[in-house]
């Protein structure tokens, strides 16, 4: 499979289709509360894929995020790979998301695994007003020693929580 696969996986998730909702609720164990919080309070999801932009854009009204979606059958990503391509992108899209007063969101998404497969780390200065609950909760991503930015699965902040966390009356 390829990452696009994923992409609209997370869009149909955060946009609140209830069969992918349901069928991603069973497989995370999310409660009936957070999972019928998404489909009553779906996101606003823009697919910005390509070269130059991020993956998601997604906007509801107290959240809006933009997003990089990686997958990988590994528990962790190095930037370094593909040419440094990863680390440049990084970089760029998280100056023009502060330059927009907010922060690039990465969900990474483990194939082959138990319960959740999703996990978002957040990349960027902190951002005044609203976002900054949102910027304190999520992880950062890791530094290699060669100063790469690196995506280590299991230290993200897991998708079931998030909606725990922004659907909360």
């Amino acid at each position: 499979m390829n990452g696009s696969i994923y992409e609209r996986e997370l869009a149909n998730i955060l946009s609140g289709d209830p069969n992918v909702v349901m069928k991603y609720s069973r497989r995370a164990s999310i409660s009936v509360e957070s999972r019928e919080g998404i489909v009553k309070s779906p996101f606003f999801i823009v697919r910005a894929a390509g070269s130059l932009g991020a993956d998601l854009i997604a906007l509801r009204h107290d959240v809006s995020l933009i997003i990089e979606v990686k997958s990988s059958a590994r528990d962790t990503l190095t930037f370094s790979e593909a040419s440094g391509q990863r680390q440049e992108q990084a970089e760029r899209l998280s100056r023009m998301s502060e330059t927009a007063g907010m922060f690039l969101t990465y969900a990474y998404r483990i194939k082959n695994v138990k319960g959740d497969p999703w996990r978002l780390f957040c990349l960027g200065k902190e951002p005044a007003g609203g976002l900054r609950f949102l910027y304190r909760l999520l992880p950062k991503p890791g530094i290699t020693s060669n100063g790469n930015y690196k995506l280590v699965w299991k230290e993200g902040f897991p998708l079931s929580s998030f909606f725990t966390y922004v659907n909360q009356k």
